[in-house]
């Protein structure tokens, strides 16, 4: 579906390779665009409210990209998203192509692989070596990822990782955690990863009906802790964020992300993994006996 782009205003999300893509495209098609240089934590349609209300008044569609619904939204917006429930959806990167009625690129459609499901979707797309390392080194690098940081992902790698009942845990002082994801990953291994950061912040990369079932359910809203004015959406288990082209699916690849007790975690991640065994234990038997 295409657009009048003279009609359009956009308002970007958390700044990203994908992101930084999307901003490109735009200015290159001369299209309005607004970009508050947000992150991942505080991507919400509130931090535009006044902008969205004069583009409104100019007769103009918002188009809100990868930004939270923390506010009452107006009657004619676009949402352009592929986390949590829009998991289904193409990359952002792409539904922004067909907005504008753009042909999508080799370089859009590795991109939006590369968010949407890390290193595999870029294999699925028949990526080299080459193409695979180019885009990881720009997505860190658009994560604002220091050699300070590369370099304490290395020491983290090498004095602070364990393998846990077949769950690689790595403990480092930076939530950067594409330094640590990207340096372990291996196709022929599925992903079993899980980061525990010094500011308190958890990742974990591997099977996607976890990933899911670590956010859990929502079941409503509350204030955000770092503003009351806010409200945040609240969850039945750990909350945080989702997404990946396997969320949802065991055995499929996914990762969530939040803030919570780290053993808490750890120990849903393990009596996962140990309830996956156990069924497939006693599938085992029921074949033999069968």
């Amino acid at each position: 579906m295409t657009n009048n782009k003279q009609n359009l205003h956009f308002f970007l999300g958390g700044s990203d390779l994908e992101m930084e893509v999307i901003k490109t495209i735009l200015e290159k098609e001369g299209v309005n665009y607004s970009d508050a240089n947000l992150g991942w934590d505080n991507a919400n349609v509130s931090s535009y409210r006044d902008e969205i209300e004069e583009v409104i008044k100019e007769g103009k569609t918002p188009v809100f990209v990868e930004l939270r619904h923390d506010v009452e939204m107006p009657y004619n917006f676009i949402d352009v998203d592929h986390h949590n429930e829009n998991a289904n959806r193409p990359a952002s990167v792409l539904q922004v192509a067909d907005l504008l009625g753009l042909e999508k690129t080799r370089d859009m459609e590795l991109i939006g692989a590369n968010d949407s499901g890390y290193i595999p979707a870029m294999i699925k797309l028949g990526a080299s070596d080459e193409e695979i390392a180019r885009v990881r080194r720009r997505d860190r690098m658009a994560q604002g990822i220091t050699e300070e940081q590369e370099k304490e992902a290395v020491r983290a790698l090498n004095e602070s990782t364990e393998v846990v009942d077949g769950v690689t845990v790595v403990r480092m002082k930076h939530s950067k955690t594409a330094t640590v994801s990207d340096r372990l990953f291996d196709m022929n291994k599925p992903q079993n990863l899980l980061i525990f950061s010094d500011d308190g912040e958890i990742n974990y990369y591997g099977d996607g009906k976890l990933c899911q079932m670590l956010q859990g359910n929502k079941i409503g809203q509350k204030p955000a802790p770092w503003d009351s004015s806010k409200m945040i959406d609240v969850f039945d288990n750990f909350g945080g964020w989702t997404g990946g082209s396997g969320l949802g699916k065991a055995g499929g690849s996914a990762y969530w992300g939040g803030y919570a007790d780290f053993d808490k975690v750890q120990k849903f991640i393990l009596n996962y993994y140990q309830s996956v065994k156990t069924k497939s234990a006693l599938s085992k038997t029921d074949e033999g006996r069968g």
